[in-house]
């Protein structure tokens, strides 16, 4: 990849959606392989690396990056702060384009705090060696932990949650007026109404249909997302 910090300051400079493009293209295979890592491949702790008391009185995590926390404490019989880990996409907890959109939403916050006096190959790097989804909060992992599908009988036996096989009468669905109301702006109400009428639409569509980008969709869905946890995990 050429060096991008002469583009990059001709970019602040101008502000052209030309000069963004070429930015992005230069950066299109980098942003897929940190995708691909983060969605398929990495495994995050229930408790976004914040040690318990025991896990910082322990000298096994002394110098370890916070990345390297599972590799020690998944095995670790007194560690109280690791409840289980979750992946992604086999956890099925958001789209694969999510994560690239919001990788490319980082790239775009690096280049407006970029120090012209750098190199803004090795700043974008450095601020992404350790990057996590911006969706991936205190809360989102608090409303994994309420989630298993299994329970325990009356002998404390691990079974498995029965699933309805769809014959079941369905739980009705949130009135459309209770999910609106969780909507801060027209355009959040207008991509819920989209989706609330055909949930077999893509980013892609919803975006053409309402003249906007898919980059915009998909932060608007990852906010949505947060504040209608409510109305898909009852």
């Amino acid at each position: 990849m050429q060096n991008l910090t002469p583009l990059i300051l001709k970019y602040k400079q101008n502000k052209t959606v030309t000069l963004l493009d070429k930015i992005y293209l230069e950066l299109k295979s980098t942003i897929k392989q940190k995708a691909k890592f983060i969605f398929f491949a990495k495994w995050y702790p229930m408790n976004l690396y914040h040690k318990c008391k025991q896990c910082r009185n322990c000298d096994k995590l002394n110098n370890i990056p916070k990345s390297e926390y599972q590799l020690i404490c998944k095995d670790c019989d007194n560690c109280r702060c690791i409840k289980g880990f979750f992946n992604l996409k086999k956890s099925n907890l958001c789209e694969y384009e999510d994560v690239e959109n919001d990788i490319w939403l980082e790239i775009l916050r690096t280049i407006e705090n970029f120090d012209e006096t750098k190199d803004f190959n090795t700043y974008v790097f450095s601020c992404l060696w350790d990057f996590v989804p911006s969706f991936i909060t205190k809360d989102f992992i608090k409303s994994l932990t309420h989630k298993s599908l299994t329970q325990q009988d009356d002998e404390g036996n691990e079974i498995q949650i029965d699933i309805s096989d769809g014959q079941e009468e369905p739980n009705p669905k949130p009135a459309l007026q209770e999910i609106l109301k969780e909507c801060k702006t027209d355009m959040e109400k207008k991509v819920c109404e989209l989706y609330l009428e055909n949930p077999q639409l893509s980013q892609e569509e919803i975006a053409e249909k309402l003249g906007t980008y898919k980059m915009d969709i998909s932060r608007i869905i990852n906010g949505l997302r947060k504040r209608l946890k409510r109305f898909v995990t009852k």
